[in-house]
C-alpha cells in the first residue's frame, strides 16, 4: 500500500486499527489510487478541450459518494452515485460531471460531441444524478426532448450567444 496516498486514521477506542483515509494532492495521486482499484478519476481540462470546449481549470476528482468520507483533498470533488461511472467513465459521464461543475460547458460539450454520445445513456445518467434542474437551465431538452423538465430554462438567444463566444480555435490536442 502506498503510504503517499493512504494515511492511517486515528484509532478510536474499541475500533480496528486498519482504517485508512485517502489523501489526494495531485492528479498523479488519483492514478495511484486507480492502480489500487479504488473508484476515482481525474478529469482534466485537456479532456474537455478534446470534447470541443476549450477551457482551463484545475483537475477535478470524480469519486462515488461512498468514498467521500474517506477522501482528504484540497482539489474539487464531483460526487457520483454510480461507482461504475467513476471506474470507467464514458463521454456521457464527463458531460454529467461538467453539468455539476459548469453547466454551460456541459451543454456545449454535448452539442459539439453529439456523434460520440449515446442519448439514452446520457439521459439516464442525468436522471440518476438528479441533475434535471441544471440540465433544464441550459436547455438540454433541446437535445434530449424526453428529458423531464425541472425549473426554468435560460433564454435560447442567451445560450446561443454564450456558445458562439467559446468556439475551439486551431488544433485540438
Amino acid at each position: 500500500m502506498p503510504r503517499s496516498i493512504l494515511e492511517p486514521e486515528e484509532r478510536r477506542n474499541h475500533r480496528p486499527r486498519n482504517t485508512y483515509q485517502l489523501r489526494i494532492r495531485t492528479a498523479a495521486d488519483v492514478e495511484k489510487a486507480r492502480a489500487l482499484n479504488l473508484p476515482m478519476f481525474a478529469l482534466t481540462d485537456s479532456m474537455i478541450t478534446m470534447l470541443g470546449y476549450p477551457m482551463r481549470f484545475p483537475p477535478l476528482i470524480l469519486a462515488p459518494r461512498t468514498l467521500r468520507d474517506a477522501l482528504i483533498t484540497e482539489m474539487p470533488v464531483i460526487e457520483f452515485t454510480k461507482e461504475d461511472a467513476v471506474l470507467n467513465p464514458r463521454a456521457e459521464d464527463l458531460v454529467v460531471a461538467m453539468l455539476r461543475f459548469d453547466p454551460l460547458a456541459s451543454r456545449a460539450i454535448a452539442e459539439r460531441s453529439w456523434d460520440l454520445l449515446d442519448p439514452q445513456y446520457l439521459m439516464k445518467r442525468i436522471i440518476q444524478e438528479d441533475l434535471e434542474e441544471e440540465a433544464t437551465r441550459v436547455r438540454f431538452q433541446d437535445l434530449l426532448p424526453s428529458l423531464p423538465t425541472n425549473g426554468k430554462p435560460m433564454p435560447e438567444w442567451s445560450l446561443r450567444r454564450v456558445l458562439r463566444k467559446n468556439r475551439p480555435h486551431g488544433l485540438i490536442p
